[in-house]
């Protein structure tokens, strides 16, 4: 049981947005080499396992691996991270989510922010926050 506990922790924690899911779908191969005869990763890059090549019937099973995520666009002279979404995102629920960036060095954590409520013109509180405010 706790190896499939770690299996599920590492694939959660492996980033991979939509586009670049090469960490968890590498993870997932690896796992799949436990049971399975085959693993491969076709030319597009999703990646196979086949537990009975020759069996009958035949049955897949497909899922998705990746997930939404961020990009960052643009950092100005203070250190502030300004970005772009990866996949669909409800705005609303990124305020205060706490974030791992991915940089040349590995992860550094961070939380998204938003302008306080007392800096906001009356017309922007009734408006929903856009990403590019944050």
């Amino acid at each position: 049981m706790s190896h499939r506990v770690e299996f599920l922790e590492g694939l959660l924690n492996a980033a991979g947005p939509s586009g670049f899911e090469t960490g968890p779908a590498g993870i997932w191969r690896e796992e799949a080499g436990s049971f399975a005869a085959e693993v491969w990763t076709d030319v597009t890059g999703n990646s196979i396992a086949s537990v009975n090549p020759g069996g009958r019937p035949r049955v897949m099973m497909a899922g998705h691996i990746d997930e939404i995520g961020l990009q960052v666009t643009y950092v100005d002279e203070d250190g502030f991270l300004f970005f772009d979404e990866i996949g669909g995102w409800d705005t609303q629920v990124l305020v205060g989510q706490r974030v791992r960036v991915l940089g040349r060095e590995g992860f550094v954590r961070g939380v998204i922010g938003k302008k306080p409520i007392h800096l906001l013109k009356t017309e922007e509180r009734e408006k929903a926050t856009k990403t590019r405010d944050l």
